[in-house]
């Protein structure tokens, strides 16, 4: 018996390495934009993120503009093919997120991805069309069809 809780607790401590391992983006709470043709990035990345407040953020570490600026001149001199991923919170103006991205040309970022959440689309046959139902009066709308 002892052999498998060792393989129990062995699996168990790999799904919360995983788990938190996947969720290192979200010590950033933000409201991200919907995208049905979205693609995760599996290459090298500097994520920058803009909370709902306009606050910026490179990973996880609060910055102002001028050490943004700094940051990504060096991820790009030290990573030419790498890119920089945007978060932006929905709630974010359009105006700040172009600052962004026009500072992001400035420094040389041309490999610029906008992060985005995938559209949830039910699954088939999980969400029936509505029945519509005939207005009262008409000679099918009784239940009982000989009623007429």
């Amino acid at each position: 018996m002892l052999p498998l809780i060792d393989v129990v607790f062995c699996i168990l401590t790999f799904f919360i390495l995983a788990a938190v391992s996947l969720t290192r983006q979200q010590a950033i709470t933000l409201n991200l934009p919907q995208a049905s043709t979205s693609q995760a990035q599996s290459q090298k990345m500097l994520v920058v993120s803009i909370d709902p407040a306009g606050q910026l953020y490179v990973d996880k570490d609060l910055v102002n503009r001028t050490e943004l600026f700094e940051k990504l001149g060096t991820y790009l001199k030290t990573n030419p093919d790498g890119v920089v991923i945007l978060r932006a919170s929905q709630v974010v103006s359009y105006n700040e997120v172009i600052q962004v991205l026009d500072l992001l040309r400035s420094v040389g970022g041309n490999r610029v991805a906008l992060a985005t959440q995938p559209v949830e689309r039910p699954i088939l046959g999980t969400d029936p069309a509505p029945i519509e139902s005939l207005p009262q009066g008409t000679p099918n709308a009784s239940p009982n069809p000989t009623a007429n």
